[in-house]
């Protein structure tokens, strides 16, 4: 090196040090970790909208690109045991308008006119109403549709619509039905009534698969597009019960063809106690419930879950609490001469049993020693047991039709109304469930359940009485269908067990109500079936035929 670079200070520089270096790095690595933040922060922000909020976005977007209108309804399906849809959904044509295709109006309501049979002010009012896709009629006959397609005229298209409750349906009172707007108007995707209202939150939801057109960012149509059909990949959550199609089917079939206009049918199963059909008559169409409103006969009626009262079948109740607790012993004798005074009422009988044990008089349901036994009990035991047995309260069912039933208060009870009582008369009133329930403790050793309609329910259990009193009872019904008043109910082959009862009503003759509660088959009961025939007859002549018919094809059928 030179003296003058030395001089100077020029030449090889020492890298500079100290605290301001260090600051000056640690200026730099904080800048680029700022930025590296700020890009992962928006990396996550993305993944967060995409995959959380992404369908907040791109269904308007979606929508935004075509003319469309809904042809199903955004709504689960209610389904059998076996993923069967009880409402059976059918596919029909439906007449649609899409205004944006219209070419000339007034030669558009001419045509339309001519061919549907509408008036031209109707459609005119339509096409002054509407700027979207509207539907113009539903359940299209055939022929009109063929008309239709056979001499296109733009803007009027025929296109797929999806029934809900198609020609099949069954169990109508229990699926219940949906307001009939909500195909036209998704807003009134509503349930009103039955398991429909009961799951509304549960089987509402997403959105309907649809027909219309794809267009551009003006709103024109995209050519070559046409109409098509679209599907938005989302379904709400089914609803699976305890029902079975086959029985429901069988239930009903039998109810209309021995032409029973108003009455209801329970069959439960015996080992489960899960509904396997519910019945009830009269019948209504769940597309067009407002044509039933103004009908005499109650169509809406669910009478599986309404309270009557039970006349005879009520006399199992009974008898059950006497042996128990010890009321009456099994092989004590009754005298019975066809008739009973209870202060200064006489009770007939229909005939003179003579000298008859409980169970006998359970076979031949004898009103004179079931009112001589129910004359022993203290009337708030008899009406606490009632209430013990799974009458008078609801039964835990997700159907808001059911009924309490009635119980009296035991303490207004004179003996003429104990008498009523132990014979299923006066003031006492019953479901056909509540009595399929208890007469199903019977069956399976005094352990009552409560019935469910939905798997996966609570199974609320508790032991009724002995498996010694169930047997005693179980061969007093047998003895009823074999020599008894139930003789019409004998299932041949399988056997079957039962009471029939006979509510005396107020009236014109044959306005009682007929019952036969019982099961079958007799040595492994699989069936526990109650028949309810409102104001159509006796229980020995038209319910227990009723039950026995069911019964056979019930047997046959598996």
């Amino acid at each position: 090196m030179s003296k003058v670079e030395k001089a100077s200070g020029w030449g090889k520089q020492k890298r500079p040090s100290g605290p301001d270096t260090h600051a000056r790095i640690q200026h730099v690595v904080f800048a680029v970790g700022c930025v590296l933040l700020f890009f992962l922060g928006l990396l996550v922000r993305y993944q967060i909208i995409d995959s959380i909020a992404g369908a907040r976005y791109i269904r308007p977007a979606s929508l935004q690109r075509r003319e469309s209108l809904p042809v199903t309804l955004a709504r689960g399906r209610i389904l059998d045991r076996n993923g069967v849809p009880l409402h059976y959904p059918s596919w029909h044509s439906a007449l649609a308008v899409f205004p944006s295709q219209i070419e000339d109006t007034e030669t558009f309501v001419k045509e339309v006119a001519l061919l549907t049979g509408l008036a031209e002010s109707h459609l005119q009012e339509m096409l002054d109403t509407h700027t979207a896709p509207f539907k113009l009629m539903r359940e299209l006959p055939l022929e009109l549709a063929e008309a239709i397609m056979a001499q296109p005229i733009p803007g009027l298209v025929v296109i797929p619509e999806e029934l809900r409750y198609g020609p099949g349906s069954l169990a109508r009172h229990v699926v219940g039905y949906v307001r009939p707007n909500a195909y036209v108007n998704p807003k009134d995707n509503v349930g009103e009534s039955g398991l429909e209202s009961w799951f509304q939150t549960t089987l509402a939801g997403g959105l309907p698969a649809w027909v219309g057109t794809l267009i551009t960012g003006d709103g024109s149509e995209l050519p070559g597009a046409g109409v098509r059909m679209g599907f938005t990949g989302e379904h709400p959550q089914d609803l699976l019960t305890t029902l079975d199609v086959n029985v429901q089917y069988i239930v009903e079939k039998v109810l209309d063809q021995e032409g029973i206009s108003k009455g209801g049918v329970v069959v439960l199963d015996a080992q489960t106690c899960d509904i396997l059909a519910l019945a009830s008559r009269p019948q209504y169409d769940q597309n067009r419930p407002e044509d039933y409103f103004h009908l005499p006969d109650a169509p809406f009626v669910n009478r599986t879950i309404s309270d009557f009262p039970p006349g005879s079948i009520w006399k199992t109740v009974l008898l059950a609490l006497a042996l128990e607790k010890g009321y009456v012993a099994y092989n004590e004798l009754f005298e019975c001469q066809g008739r009973i005074e209870v202060g200064s009422r006489v009770i007939s009988c229909g005939a003179a049993h003579g000298r008859i044990t409980p169970t006998q008089a359970l076979a031949q349901s004898c009103n004179s020693a079931l009112i001589q036994i129910g004359l022993r009990i203290p009337p708030e035991e008899l009406v606490s047991w009632a209430y013990e047995c799974g009458f008078g309260a609801k039964l835990s069912l997700p159907l808001s039709q059911q009924s309490h039933g009635v119980l009296p208060d035991p303490y207004s009870m004179f003996p003429g109304d104990v008498a009523n009582f132990s014979i299923g008369q006066g003031y006492l009133t019953v479901t056909p469930v509540q009595a399929a329930s208890f007469y199903r403790a019977v069956a399976c050793g005094g352990m009552w359940q409560n019935p469910r309609l939905v798997p996966g329910a609570e199974a609320k259990h508790k032991q009724l009485f002995s498996e010694q009193v169930s047997q005693l009872l179980q061969e007093a019904l047998l003895l009823s269908t074999q020599e008894g008043t139930g003789k019409a109910a004998w299932v041949p082959g399988f056997g079957s067990a039962g009471k029939t009862g006979t509510a005396e009503i107020t009236g014109s003759p044959g306005s009682d109500h007929g019952w036969f509660v019982g099961w079958t088959p007799v040595l492994s009961p699989k069936y526990v079936i109650c028949v309810f025939c409102e104001s159509t007859g006796d229980g020995p002549t038209v319910a227990a035929p009723l039950f026995r018919k069911i019964a056979e094809q019930l047997v046959h059928c598996r």
